[in-house]
């Protein structure tokens, strides 16, 4: 009897983490979309889905089950904290005179993301899977600014963490995805979903 042989494609990592700010959202269509903000070098997307369920009982038995996607957050983590950067995302005011305003009445704006990840395959060669987010919005409540004292012998660097409320879009999708040979082709993957138009 001949061994089996096993598949591995393992997620290795993450990459080019990028919002793009919503123009636009057409009925029936996929929102339109401003140039992407670069958030940074990519240390974490993790993405968890929330649904909705029921369970229909009948005879005795259990006649039908059901689960439907109802939104998602996003945890993500990068290497840049910017004030311009920031203020896009959480929809404060910014101008380089006098740097970044916050307000109460500040609401984050809806906007698409996209990040890389590098999937190993069991040759040991890698694709590069495109992960596109069709809407999204940053959460206040994940705005958090730390800073330790430098500490003999050590330093305390911080990554800059944003949650993202995921939603789906006029068309009902939330999320795009595709493995793709090379890192060029999945970066232009990416710039067909988000063109801005």
């Amino acid at each position: 009897m001949a061994a089996k042989t096993s598949k591995v494609k393992t997620p290795l990592g993450m990459q080019t983490l990028t919002y793009y700010p919503i123009k636009t959202e057409p009925d029936s269509a996929h929102p339109t979309y401003d140039t992407g903000v670069d958030l940074g070098a990519a240390v974490k997307g993790y993405l968890t889905v929330t649904t909705a369920s029921a369970s229909i009982p009948g005879d005795d038995i259990t006649q039908l089950e059901d689960e439907i996607f109802t939104g998602g957050q996003l945890d993500s983590e990068t290497t840049m904290s910017d004030l311009a950067v920031n203020a896009t995302l959480y929809g404060h005011t910014y101008t380089e005179a006098d740097g970044e305003e916050s307000n109460s009445a500040d609401r984050a704006k809806p906007g698409g993301l996209s990040f890389i990840e590098p999937i190993l395959l069991k040759d040991k060669s890698v694709v590069y899977r495109v992960t596109c987010l069709y809407k999204t919005q940053a959460m206040p409540s994940s705005e958090k600014q730390e800073a330790d004292t430098k500490k003999a012998g050590e330093l305390s660097p911080k990554t800059n963490a944003v949650s993202f409320k995921v939603m789906e879009d006029n068309t009902g999708a939330w999320r795009k995805r595709q493995d793709c040979d090379t890192l060029a082709a999945a970066k232009t993957f990416i710039s067909g979903v988000f063109s801005a138009t």
